[in-house]
């Protein structure tokens, strides 16, 4: 159904936001969120106006993004065209930071709004993974039109000398009402459920409780007057482990039933079962014997409730790797941190080196092993080769399924299970991150989204470095082919040279010396320096040393 324009969301220009060209598109298309972001004229930053589906909370981490980030709105707005992505796999290998802030299965879709070579923002939609929709022609079509009439409203605002400004905070579009509440029909569902010897209570998409029936509040040990208009892991102690409110985003952004299990002090295990809509989450809650809540808790692998804990390792490794100047800084600390902050028993970054796939570091592996698959060709037919070629992580459970894909395999490792994650960047490939379980594992969705990550993570990082080593090398190359190899020989005198710069990593280039023998048997010592230290200051060094 169709939003109206309310007095509250109005622009300070007087022109209404573009709320029903936003609601519209998400109704048609079957969007479950959905953004719309203001480019302002004098700015490079894209910032959020609209949000629908989900809180202003969730948002809040892509409220600003600088149009050189690398986020897909970003991307769409800077090269004026519609992006896809159908699966959390595919964001997260292309933007890893988008898949560690939202590691959910989702499908996105965005699109630049633009009209006579004006660009005037963006707009982003979000599909759970099952809606039948893949991106198809008929949504395609309904985004551009939508873009186009947001762009009408804008140009013709700035062409009043009115044009839009985005909020300080950006609007959350009013949750639908699917239709009117007969009030014969409320009391008796209000009568229902207060019957129900089980208890259910609804959240509202900020995570805030709107209704608890009397057998809910008495299993959590609460009343409802305080309980309500409040996040239950904001009032509830108990319920303040990260990995709920995590269950409560990824229900409200994949839009899929989702479930945990908690103890009440001092020993009541409750289960929580959601089950999220475009309007809230309705929360069904019952005793859990602790035999069920043990094993719900050996069944949750890691990363199937990502939470704050594999956050902040990818936090930490990110932070790391953005501090790792060469190749080989980067494949010690991956190496280091994944093998015991991820799970794998081992390890292996190969990276493509003249039409080789390369062994450039492991964990885990005998050296002996790591030698057989080493300086493998590109053109083999093997999963890490494969991930490259395709740009495509392949996720193996089982050795069975590992061979049923590559016959000829053999297992030569005492491994389960294995993820094999290409690293590439800007479509050029770079390697191939391989990690190794020794027992085995499936990989849900959640846990491939934040290995996906992961390998984006490590994929800049290599590109960074490499780039790092080849000036390294170039600039070394370039001092020690200028820098006299001997000091010229004086009778009477002895000489000896040591350089030693006074910075580190690829501070060098900008220091000279020589000893020039003269015809009356002394000598002239030049010792000078050219400011910098990088290619440039080793080349003008050269220029000066021999002038």
């Amino acid at each position: 159904m169709r939003r109206p324009v309310t007095p509250g969301n109005e622009a300070s220009s007087g022109f209404p936001l573009p709320d029903a060209v936003l609601a519209d598109l998400m109704r048609d298309t079957g969007a479950s969120v959905g953004m719309l972001y203001l480019l302002p004229p004098t700015e490079r930053v894209l910032r959020l106006a609209l949000v629908g589906g989900v809180s202003g909370r969730i948002a809040a981490p892509w409220a600003r993004i600088p149009l050189e980030a690398a986020i897909p709105v970003a991307d769409a707005v800077r090269d004026r065209r519609p992006l896809w992505l159908g699966s959390q796999e595919d964001i997260a290998r292309r933007y890893p930071r988008v898949g560690i802030v939202l590691p959910y299965d989702f499908k996105l879709a965005t699109a630049p709004i633009t009209s006579k070579g004006t660009v005037w923002g963006g707009i982003v939609l979000l599909w759970p993974i099952w809606h039948p929709s893949d991106h198809s022609t008929a949504d395609q079509v309904r985004l551009q039109a939508c873009c186009r009439r947001a762009a009408a409203i804008l140009h013709q605002a700035a062409e009043s000398g009115q044009a839009l400004q985005a909020p300080e905070e950006p609007r959350v579009l009013p949750a639908p009402h699917h239709r009117e509440t007969d009030p014969v029909q409320g009391a008796a569902a209000l009568a229902f459920t207060a019957r129900l010897p089980v208890g259910c209570c609804a959240l509202d998409l900020d995570g805030r409780l709107t209704f608890i029936n009397a057998a809910g509040a008495d299993l959590v040990g609460a009343p409802p007057g305080p309980l309500l208009g409040q996040r239950p892991w904001e009032v509830l102690p108990w319920l303040r482990d990260p990995m709920f409110e995590d269950r409560y985003r990824a229900a409200l952004v994949s839009r899929q039933p989702t479930s945990f299990t908690a103890r009440r002090p001092p020993d009541t295990w409750l289960r929580f079962q959601l089950y999220p809509d475009d309007s809230g989450i309705s929360v069904h809650i019952s005793p859990a014997d602790t035999g069920q809540a043990d094993a719900e808790r050996e069944l949750r692998q890691p990363a199937e409730s990502i939470g704050a804990t594999a956050l902040y390792h990818l936090t930490h490794l990110a932070t790391a790797l953005a501090e790792a100047a060469s190749v080989h800084d980067v494949v010690e600390l991956a190496a280091d941190q994944i093998v015991p902050a991820f799970g794998p028993k081992a390890l292996a970054l190969l990276t493509v080196k003249e039409g080789r796939l390369c062994v450039t570091g492991h964990r885990g592996y005998g050296a002996e092993l790591m030698a057989r698959f080493d300086a493998v060709p590109m053109t083999s037919d093997t999963p890490a080769v494969r991930a490259i070629t395709t740009a495509t992580a392949a996720f193996f459970p089982t050795f069975a399924d590992l061979k049923k894909a590559y016959p000829p395999a053999v297992h030569q490792d005492s491994m389960a299970s294995w993820a094999f994650l290409p690293l590439i960047v800007s479509g050029r490939p770079v390697g191939s991150l391989v990690l190794a379980y020794d027992r085995p594992r499936i990989f849900p969705p959640t846990e491939r989204a934040l290995l996906t990550s992961l390998a984006g993570l490590i994929t800049q990082a290599l590109d960074r470095a490499r780039l790092y080593d080849a000036k390294h090398a170039l600039a070394h190359s370039l001092q020690t082919g200028l820098l006299p190899r001997t000091l010229a020989h004086v009778p009477g005198l002895e000489t000896a040279a040591r350089y030693r710069p006074a910075g580190h990593g690829i501070d060098i280039g900008g220091d000279f010396y020589d000893l020039i023998p003269c015809p009356n048997g002394t000598a002239v010592v030049a010792i000078g320096d050219v400011q910098g230290h990088d290619t440039s200051a080793a080349a003008l060094m050269g220029q000066v040393r021999t002038a």
